[in-house]
């Protein structure tokens, strides 16, 4: 059925078109003050057009309009003397009523207008002669009933239909709720394991083996590895087939995203002979915004294809990018290949789901045939576009295009840059140790617990191992142990992460408040990320854990100042914000003792402030950073210019808190008396105390900015 405001248009045509002709026959026949008196029959046409303007209630705008109709259509066929021609208004306008598919309202309509009809066959019989023989008006009466009639099985039948489809919808909805919620699960239940089988092979890389038992270990690993990239193939396919992948656009380097692209393949194609060459234009701007870990995700399934496809010649990587402005552009990527190339008919297949081509001859090659149907939906997803060219037993060339834009525009030079790029991105190792460190893994499963435990003592520290949220939320709030961090399992029994999470954020504790909680999950769908946000979650880590990325994690939240420098394996120093240079040239940190930050901090109460933030000093200095950054004088001068009391008083109500927080109490208390003025309306007392509080506010910010600067560049 047509949606609704389209059939009100169409009705609206309809009534407006009926009354022009009776308008223009009444002047041809009648002369201009008969035409004149039937154009009062468009009154009801605004009417109606208002109320589809101003009402929401549908059924009404639609009695409106077949009341109204009715009514000016028989008083404008009456005055024309034209009331035999009742009965074909009446049916058009009926069918239009039908469009509506509104069983009720057509039932409405039919016995309105047979009523109409019935009382003219009675009383205007005379009227109705003039037209034709009162004998055919009875005949076409008969046809309208039957015709109605006939129009109300139809629409019921519509309607019947429509619900069912409604129906099947809800049941349709209903199953992709429930696939989504067995991805889920399923994506939880193999990652679990699967942290554990990789979290053990890589702490068994680190111990002395045999040639033979390395070689074990690293087939573990690549295995697991294999499998992983196989879900999570899958659960790609999932989020876009329904709707659901998200495209995240960050700055990202486009030499480190092209090493890491082809240390990947190199790797691969160490049992092979197969050459890989690189023809990158060194004029790809060094920095760029868009999706990095997607664009990765379609080089890799390219090349890995390529891999998989080639046993003879060369595969050869072509990047060259094309200039639009200084602020964006378009990156052409080619990959070519000498491989066993693709017929026509298997050119079809290509980027169909599970399409992988001639399977009887390639066997051996894994993978789930979703690469390239995955590829060509990241590429539309991002704006740009995928093709193939290829010749069977000569090899292929798969093209894409991809519009991106520049955050630094200085050329990259890969090629040039390549052994710089290739130590900045070699084999993992720790660069810092925390031994003081004060962290919490939340998990039920304990094999989970004791990978996560083992990783973590690589960074000098052990964590304190707990198997539930509820046991989670109690230490919180008994605060025995103040945590730098806490790892929080997604998905647990009884109650989960998030509400774990959102229980701890319910404390009223500014230690409770400001802990940074890191989202530990094998969960990767879509969607979730946000949802550990909204719960208070401030970071999240995927399963298995990944020694580069828990290193990151840890670096990013535990406080600065019980990280400890390693060079060359071994501690040198507290890591500082700056490192001064030694006579010889090489960066040292000169193992001064940094001040306390309350040592910077004069004319406050930084003892009020600690205890507001929990004790905890380094959730005092993300305070002060985020008092210095939230500069609120602009606006207060402004609102005092204009004489804008309510939101002056607003701004005093901020400051005024912002203040208590970091324990700035005098300067508080002065934008407190403002704040009550505010709400009495005093604007005198505002006039006569604006000009000592905007310069005490300022000076404060000057102090802690100052202050927050001295600390970090000790």
């Amino acid at each position: 059925m047509l949606p609704f405001s389209t059939s009100v248009w169409l009705s609206i045509i309809e009534f407006f078109s009926i009354i022009l002709l009776h308008v223009i026959y009444a002047f041809n026949m009648y002369g201009p003050e008969k035409a004149l008196l039937m154009s009062i029959g468009f009154l009801p046409v605004l009417l109606t057009l208002l109320l589809f303007r101003t009402i929401k209630s549908e059924d009404w705008i639609v009695r409106c309009f077949y009341i109204t109709m009715t009514i000016t259509t028989y008083i404008v066929t009456g005055q024309l003397k034209l009331l035999g021609i009742l009965i074909i208004i009446y049916l058009a306008e009926g069918m239009i009523i039908a469009l509506y598919a509104k069983t009720r309202l057509l039932v409405e309509y039919i016995i309105v207008s047979h009523v109409i009809l019935v009382l003219v066959l009675i009383f205007q019989t005379k009227e109705i002669e003039v037209f034709f023989h009162v004998g055919i008006y009875l005949i076409y009466l008969l046809i309208y009933c039957f015709g109605m009639i006939t129009l109300l099985f139809l629409v019921t039948g519509v309607n019947s239909y429509k619900a069912k489809m409604e129906e099947k919808n809800e049941e349709a909805r209903h199953a992709v709720e429930a696939k989504a919620n067995f991805l889920a699960n399923m994506s939880h239940e193999i990652r679990t394991p699967m942290n554990a089988i990789s979290g053990m092979a890589q702490l068994l890389s680190e111990r002395e083996f045999s040639k033979e038992e390395n070689e074990y270990v690293a087939t573990i690993q690549r295995s697991a590895d294999s499998l992983l990239s196989i879900i999570n193939e899958i659960l790609d396919f999932s989020k876009i087939d329904s709707g659901n992948m998200e495209i995240i656009e960050e700055e990202y380097d486009f030499n480190s995203l092209i090493h890491d692209v082809l240390s990947i393949i190199e790797f691969r194609m160490k049992s092979k002979t197969v050459k890989l060459k690189v023809d990158i234009d060194p004029k790809v701007p060094r920095a760029m915004i868009g999706d990095e870990l997607r664009i990765r995700q379609v080089l890799i399934n390219l090349l890995n294809n390529a891999v998989n496809f080639t046993n003879r010649g060369y595969i050869t990587l072509h990047i060259h990018w094309v200039k639009n402005d200084e602020d964006s552009g378009v990156l052409e990527v080619a990959v070519e290949d000498t491989g066993i190339g693709i017929s026509e008919e298997n050119m079809k297949k290509l980027f169909r789901a599970f399409g992988q081509i001639d399977t009887r001859k390639n066997r051996n090659v894994e993978g789930t045939g979703l690469g390239l149907a995955i590829s060509k939906s990241l590429l539309n997803l991002m704006g740009g576009d995928i093709w193939v060219r290829s010749k069977e037993k000569e090899g292929s060339t798969f093209s894409f295009r991809l519009p991106q834009r520049v955050k630094d525009s200085r050329p990259s030079n890969y090629e040039t840059n390549h052994e710089e790029i290739q130590e900045m991105n070699d084999t993992f190792k720790i660069t810092f140790k925390a031994p003081s460190a004060k962290v919490m893994i939340v998990d039920d499963n304990k094999v989970n617990l004791m990978v996560a435990c083992e990783l973590m003592k690589r960074f000098g520290f052990e964590a304190t191992l707990v198997e539930s949220g509820a046991e989670a939320v109690e230490r919180i709030e008994e605060h025995l142990v103040t945590y730098d961090i806490v790892f929080m399992d997604h998905m647990m029994p009884f109650m989960d992460g998030v509400e774990a999470t959102q229980r701890i954020r319910a404390l009223d504790t500014e230690y409770a408040a400001e802990l940074p909680i890191v989202a530990l999950t094998a969960n990767a769908i879509k969607g979730v990320e946000k949802q550990f946000r909204l719960a208070g979650m401030n970071d999240y880590i995927s399963k298995p854990i990944h020694m580069k990325q828990l290193s990151e994690i840890l670096q990013k939240w535990i406080p600065i100042d019980k990280q400890v420098r390693i060079i060359e394996g071994k501690e040198v120093a507290k890591i500082q914000k700056e490192e001064k240079k030694s006579p010889g040239g090489l960066h040292v940190s000169q193992g001064i003792p940094k001040k306390d930050i309350i040592e910077f901090l004069q004319d406050i109460d930084v003892e009020d402030g600690l205890r507001n933030c929990g004790g905890n000093r380094n959730v005092y200095v993300r305070v002060l950073q985020t008092f210095a950054a939230s500069n609120l004088l602009a606006g207060l001068e402004e609102y005092f210019e204009q004489e804008d009391i309510q939101n002056y008083m607003v701004l005093s109500h901020s400051i005024k808190g912002a203040c208590r927080n970091i324990g700035a109490n005098q300067v508080a208390d002065m934008a407190y008396e403002l704040e009550k003025a505010g709400k009495r309306s005093d604007m005198p007392y505002i006039w006569d105390n604006h000009r000592d509080f905007a310069d005490a506010y300022g000076k404060l910010l000057k102090k802690i900015t100052k202050a927050l600067l001295d600390y970090q560049n000790q």
